[in-house]
């Protein structure tokens, strides 16, 4: 896949984070990634207006930028997430991407998942950082026991040598994560996701015209070849229609 170069762009540089360490949601050494592949599509046809550049930042860390209101781009994001289901508090782009988080557990000892409370007195592996919808609550009434990582990949490997029950992952990687460590056949997906949710990009308020800018190009990637490419290798393309 041949990426654009924004080399020659002088535009201001926004910086689209990343706060995903792995695929598809990751950024690579070589840029040969989703998010890498949207800023630079961003900043070929921002008229060199902008020059967006794709960084992977820990959540913690992002936490802390957007409290210090630093300008830059939350890319895979959900309002609520952040804390601002009324998307008042920050600009939200239209979907990027649908998504889908699995309650996974090992065939072994399956967590057959409905409903948060299907977790009570289970050690549930989170990612630092992270809030999870309806888990949390049960976490701080001692109902469910949360074990964090610093990574979705390093809580799945810690549910492959049984230290955690169960984990919540986005499809994407845990579909990589399985091939990556030959876990296809040990792992229990449950039939209900705890969470299908649109994928949005947070833009904070200090960069005016720019997630207007980003919702004109979204509509015009959904007819990109070498989008919808990366898309499909990532095993995410029907999440995206």
């Amino acid at each position: 896949m041949i990426l654009f170069s924004n080399t020659s762009i002088a535009g201001e540089e926004i910086p689209i984070w990343s706060y995903y360490e792995s695929p598809p949601f990751g950024v690579n050494e070589d840029k040969n990634d989703i998010t890498s592949f949207l800023a630079n599509h961003l900043t070929s046809n921002s008229g060199g207006k902008w020059a967006f550049t794709s960084k992977f930042l820990p959540r913690p860390r992002l936490n802390k930028y957007l409290e210090e209101q630093q300008k830059g781009i939350a890319i895979w994001a959900n309002p609520i997430w952040f804390g601002d289901k009324s998307e008042t508090r920050y600009n939200w782009t239209h979907s990027v991407v649908l998504g889908r988080n699995e309650i996974v557990s090992l065939k072994e000892n399956p967590v057959p998942y409905q409903e948060p409370s299907s977790l009570t007195g289970k050690k549930f592996g989170g990612v630092r950082g992270h809030r999870y919808v309806g888990i949390d609550e049960l976490v701080n009434n001692g109902k469910i026991n949360r074990k964090d990582s610093a990574s979705f990949e390093k809580n799945f490997l810690k549910l492959l040598s049984k230290r955690v029950d169960v984990i919540l992952i986005p499809r994407g990687e845990l579909f990589h994560l399985m091939k990556k460590n030959n876990a296809e056949d040990k792992i229990y997906i449950a039939s209900k996701p705890h969470q299908v949710y649109e994928r949005k990009m947070l833009v904070t308020k200090n960069l005016p015209g720019v997630r207007d800018f980003i919702n004109n190009q979204l509509d015009k990637l959904k007819n990109n070849n070498d989008w919808v490419t990366l898309l499909k290798n990532a095993g995410i393309y029907k999440e995206a229609q």
